[in-house]
């Protein structure tokens, strides 16, 4: 099996560059983007920016495949700990289908990595110093707007711990938890933030540190050794978590089971009447006005 990039390709090539680039905030965001460190003021071959128009075109084609992707694995979560509380499935099933779906989640990206590696393989030593040159101004620059940075990750923690808490009302609504039953639940949410906050200081930290490997000559083995290690240790993290979601779940008596069933069904209810909303709301701002 290939072992892919985690993450997005970007994200494990760039880490807080791609970060800061995310969606919601690269509009604002004054630095070079990931795909210009690799470009910019780099004199290319012909097959060079072929190469890199083709990336391009697969990168605008995972991004819609992307949201479809996500909201499969997204519908799986909920199909699996429903399946779980009503007895369906096992934890062993569980655990495989975590290590099935994170796989499949990588392998999204097998075909940007080849095309990424190739690129930069294919990079003379005078193009790997352009790239360098690209890399420190942008790395200046990250750190000249620091603060912007900074403020972009505290309204992104703050909105991730306010949906989390929301959740968690939706999921234990009605179910009159006694003390140790809410305690197993407590665990499980404090291991989904710090499961959250990890991964973005992962990101963070990681001020393009893997690419600048890869222009000094890392291997593909030991690129592959390094990713390998990275998802068996993201697998682990997520069974763990799963694993105390179903201690929850054992804790619960046969009505609370199937309040909480009704819960999750609520709240998946109410998230895609959210996005019907706003999908209605995008397409009146659309509208001519008259």
């Amino acid at each position: 099996m290939k072992k892919l990039i985690p993450l997005t390709v970007l994200a494990a090539l760039f880490g807080s560059m791609a970060y800061a680039n995310s969606p919601d905030h690269k509009s604002k965001n004054p630095c070079m983007k990931p795909g210009e460190i690799l470009t910019k003021n780099v004199d290319l071959t012909e097959d060079q920016r072929v190469l890199t128009e083709d990336l391009k075109s697969l990168r605008k084609g995972h991004r819609s495949e992307l949201h479809e992707l996500k909201r499969s694995m997204k519908q799986d979560r909920i199909d699996t700990l429903k399946g779980y509380a009503q007895g369906e499935l096992s934890r062993e099933q569980i655990n495989a289908r975590i290590e099935r779906k994170h796989t499949e989640m990588l392998e999204h990206h097998g075909d940007m990595q080849d095309g990424f590696l190739a690129l930069i393989d294919s990079y003379s030593d005078i193009q790997k110093d352009e790239v360098r040159e690209n890399l420190d101004e942008t790395r200046q620059c990250a750190a000249d707007h620091q603060e912007q940075l900074e403020t972009h990750i505290e309204r992104k923690e703050a909105h991730i711990q306010k949906r989390m808490e929301k959740k968690a009302e939706f999921m234990t609504k009605e179910l009159n938890l006694a003390r140790n039953q809410q305690a197993t639940f407590d665990d499980w949410q404090a291991g989904q933030m710090q499961k959250i906050q990890e991964r973005i200081d992962k990101r963070v930290g990681d001020n393009g540190e893997n690419l600048e490997a890869l222009l000094d000559g890392m291997s593909k083995r030991n690129i592959e050794r390094r990713q390998a290690a990275e998802s068996a240790e993201r697998i682990a993290l997520m069974q763990e978590q799963a694993g105390l979601m179903m201690d929850f779940v054992d804790s619960l008596d046969g009505e609370q089971r199937a309040q909480f069933v009704e819960n999750i069904d609520a709240m998946v209810e109410r998230a895609q009447n959210r996005q019907k909303g706003e999908k209605k709301g995008q397409r009146g701002q659309g509208k001519p006005r008259r």
